[in-house]
């Protein structure tokens, strides 16, 4: 009879024990999710700025083989570029 109701304590301290645990896996996951969706965001974003930087550059290359490679121009694209970037984000703002 006491080995019955050891065995009655020890199946719902493990029943307990098992929901507890799932909770928590549960709320990890969700997070885990949460985080994921985070992460897609910026790969995306970071995918856009390389394209546009990309174009920036094939830009400057075309120039180049224009016009030959002269300091000023290459001042101005930089500054260009740093004009683009502070519009962008200004826009994100709003």
């Amino acid at each position: 009879m006491d080995t019955l109701i050891h065995a009655d304590i020890f199946f719902f301290v493990t029943t307990i024990a098992v929901i507890v645990v799932g909770i928590v896996l549960t709320v990890a996951l969700i997070y885990l999710a949460k985080v994921l969706s985070d992460i897609k965001e910026i790969t995306k974003q970071v995918k856009e700025e390389t394209i546009l930087f990309r174009e920036d550059i094939g830009e400057l290359r075309g120039d180049i083989k224009k016009e030959g490679f002269r300091v000023e121009r290459f001042m101005m694209f930089l500054k260009n570029l740093f004009k683009k970037t502070k519009a962008r984000s200004r826009k994100e703002v709003k």
